[in-house]
């Protein structure tokens, strides 16, 4: 039996072509009170999703509430009085088109409040 491998070899180009230029970029901090993660899957030069992780890694119950700011040269967040669900927060799916998109040399800073605390953490990137 002959098999035509020209119409799989097209569909195989087709998906590996769709990954071209997509790249994850990964970037963390951890002090004694939390760790912070953002990750952003990069589509193209104006296009990306991001996703952001805050956890509790400080001594006791973690608090129930926090505000955060996520400031960033490809754009910030704010999160006011957000529910942290088992000492964490994760906020995902925030996508843009026809925007500034996160590079590997940017400064990413999240400032943390909560009850009477405030805490600043500078996210390096991890390669």
């Amino acid at each position: 039996m002959k098999y035509n491998w020209f119409p799989l070899f097209l569909i195989l180009a087709f998906l590996l072509t769709g990954c071209l230029g997509q790249k994850t970029l990964h970037f963390e901090e951890e002090s004694e009170d939390w760790k912070v993660e953002y990750i952003a899957d990069v589509k193209s030069e104006d296009s990306e999703s991001t996703g952001l992780h805050i956890t509790y890694a400080g001594e006791g119950e973690a608090p129930e509430h926090i505000n955060y700011t996520l400031d960033s040269p490809a754009g910030g967040k704010e999160g006011e009085y957000v529910l942290l669900n088992d000492g964490r927060v994760q906020q995902m799916g925030n996508f843009c088109s026809g925007c500034a998109v996160t590079k590997e040399d940017h400064d990413i800073q999240v400032t943390i409040e909560w009850g009477e605390k405030e805490e600043t953490l500078h996210l390096e990137y991890i390669e």
